[in-house]
């Protein structure tokens, strides 16, 4: 059943543990270059301390890419506290090895069916490595990569080896311009209602009605802007407004890790 809520909840979640840091990594992509050979596609990699084998989040970045100012720290800053949750995480490139950084531009030139074979190929790499679990990797994307991670669980999308589905996917801000009626993972969206650049109202009229063979969970948060999670954004690119809200992030993280504990059992 579909849930549809408007309720801001102010929770504080504090984790103290020691994570492994950073670790960059290549693998080998399905998509192909200019040239027509196999996309070299890079990462970040971050882990637990143990042997594992751990659930994993493959991260997908917004149109400013991996390493723009504030990008980088804010992803990795969701990666430690995913590894303090217990999950590995892999944040994919997807714009560097296409030549490509900052597309805020024109984010739509990598498309995001594109990004989504990306997503597939790093879960794949994922479940080839010894401390992963290969049957409990999950997506996870913002704006832009929020887009792709709609994509990346959309039977409609054309992926040249899926796999075994994710087992959920999580978006915040994501733009929806895709039918979520044929889902293979459960999913949750966290929005602003203020999202000038996303806008909430495009991802309503996509979800369908009644009964779905997936949970989707779509939270609106009030008052709230683009890019909410990120702390210290306060600025406006191209008239849209990005404006961090502590309480909104806050919940997002508890219904995250809550959401996440309940499909990757």
């Amino acid at each position: 059943m579909i849930k549809k809520t408007i309720i801001v909840a102010v929770l504080v979640c504090v984790c103290v543990t020691t994570v492994n840091a950073l670790e960059s990594v290549t693998f080998r992509g399905k998509s192909t270059n200019e040239s027509g050979a196999p996309l070299t596609l890079t990462g970040l990699l971050t882990k637990p301390q143990g042997d594992g084998p751990f659930p994993a989040v493959v991260l997908l970045h917004a149109c400013a890419g991996l390493y723009s100012e504030w990008s980088k720290k804010h992803c990795a800053r969701w990666a430690e506290r995913f590894a303090q949750w217990g999950y590995i995480t892999l944040l994919v490139d997807s714009h560097g090895p296409r030549g490509e950084s900052n597309i805020c531009d024109s984010p739509l030139s990598i498309a995001p069916y594109t990004r989504a074979q990306d997503a597939h190929d790093a879960k794949s790499y994922l479940a080839g490595l010894s401390f992963v679990d290969p049957n409990r990797i999950a997506v996870m994307g913002w704006a832009t990569g929020g887009t792709t991670a709609l994509f990346s669980i959309s039977e409609r999308t054309p992926i040249q080896e899926r796999g075994d589905p994710f087992r959920a996917a999580v978006t915040l801000y994501p733009w929806c311009n895709i039918m979520l009626d044929d889902l293979d993972a459960p999913l949750l969206i966290l929005i602003g209602e203020k999202d000038d650049w996303c806008l909430p109202v495009l991802c309503s009229e996509l979800l369908p009605e009644g009964k779905t063979a997936q949970e989707i969970i779509f939270k609106v948060y009030p008052g709230v802007h683009h890019c909410f999670d990120i702390e210290g954004m306060d600025q406006t690119f191209s008239d849209h407004r990005m404006l961090y809200h502590p309480e909104a992030t806050a919940d997002a993280h508890d219904r995250i890790r809550d959401f996440l504990a309940k499909h990757m059992k």
